[in-house]
């Protein structure tokens, strides 16, 4: 019980908020201007419909950002420093909707297994 009291504390320290920063940094990725989420594969079907649902002009951006990363990459370049992606402008724009996209294959799978439909529910549904 102590050791899992002393990871919970330890994930909200200062030194390990400061180990991310750092390790964040010097993964590349922002270098490159990349974000987080970008790095997430797309190759499975609920990341392929979650990004079928981004608005258009985020898919707009991460197929831009992408392209930038890639010509970088192959001109052995980086980003100058002013434009490398920053700790506020790494916000997550895909994960919410993979979330929301796994919650409902998760919903949809609990009511196909479901053998009756329970009172709570059927009292709830009424018409009448």
């Amino acid at each position: 019980m102590k050791l899992l009291e002393s990871l919970k504390s330890l994930r909200t320290s200062k030194t390990f908020a400061a180990f991310n920063a750092w390790h964040a940094n010097n993964m590349g990725y922002r270098k490159k201007g990349l974000r987080l989420d970008d790095l997430i594969p797309d190759e499975g079907p609920v990341v392929r419909e979650a990004l079928r649902r981004l608005p258009p002009h985020e898919f707009q951006e991460r197929n831009f950002r992408f392209k930038r990363a890639i010509y970088l990459s192959l001109t052995k370049a980086e980003l100058p420093k002013e434009e490398w992606t920053t700790a506020e402008t790494d916000i997550a724009y895909l994960r919410p909707y993979v979330d929301l996209v796994q919650a409902e294959i998760q919903t949809k799978e609990n009511f196909d297994t479901m053998a009756s439909i329970p009172a709570a529910l059927l009292q709830r549904n009424r018409s009448s």
